[in-house]
């Protein structure tokens, strides 16, 4: 069991998870017939802004990520958790 605390369970297929040290990690099922999860961790600057916008932001980030699962090299395979 993760010992992240969930900030969001979306309905749009991800979540926004908090570890412990307050990093911030998006997770976000991609895929078409073969469906995975991807993880991405915000950096400094998605942080401020996920603190500023919430929701909002997180959603566009999910987006972004559904439609780019590698996203720039930054996600990796989700742990099914």
């Amino acid at each position: 069991m993760s010992d992240e605390e969930v900030l969001i369970q979306s309905p749009l297929m991800y979540r926004l998870l908090r570890a412990p040290d307050g990093t911030l990690t998006l997770e976000v099922v991609v895929g078409g017939i073969a469906m995975y999860e991807v993880r991405v961790r915000l950096n400094a600057d998605e942080a401020a802004a996920y603190a500023r916008e919430g929701r909002a932001f997180a959603d566009r980030m999910a987006r972004a990520i559904m439609a780019d699962p590698p996203f720039g090299g930054r996600s990796v395979r989700g742990s099914g958790a």
